[in-house]
């Protein structure tokens, strides 16, 4: 039963096959926004010799798309961070069960979202409550 809820009802190898593949996808996402939105200065990304002659509305425009973009890396950075806690939590032999209520979270949810450490019900609670 406890290797049940630990491995969501999958294999013990898909899981980790399914973490790894996780942190892989995040990785490259993180390398692809760091290569395209943030390889040099907010100059050279929108071909601007010097903001020195331009007014503020004028790059209102790029300055929230950097700050979009900054968000999405945020935003990627945490989903990491949420995978290597996966990972913790696999190898502990906690993976799979509710931090908060601490029942066995639905194997589809993990199938859908791996790194998931709330049960569905809990999930909505967490956000309702937001």
């Amino acid at each position: 039963m406890a290797e049940e809820a630990q491995s969501g009802g999958t294999e013990s190898a898909d899981v980790d096959a399914t973490l790894r593949a996780r942190a892989a996808e995040l990785s490259e996402l993180r390398r692809f926004e760091d290569s395209t939105t943030f390889s040099g200065d907010q100059r050279e990304a929108y071909d601007e010799l010097s903001v020195v002659d331009q007014h503020p509305a004028d790059v209102a425009d790029q300055t929230y798309q950097r700050e979009l973009d900054e968000t999405i890396r945020e935003v990627l950075d945490r989903e990491a961070q949420q995978v290597k806690e996966a990972q913790a939590r696999r190898a502990a032999g906690v993976y799979g069960i509710c931090t908060r209520c601490g029942r066995p979270i639905d194997p589809e949810r993990l199938r859908a979202r791996p790194e998931a450490t709330l049960c569905i019900t809990c999930q909505r609670e967490v956000e309702a409550a937001r």
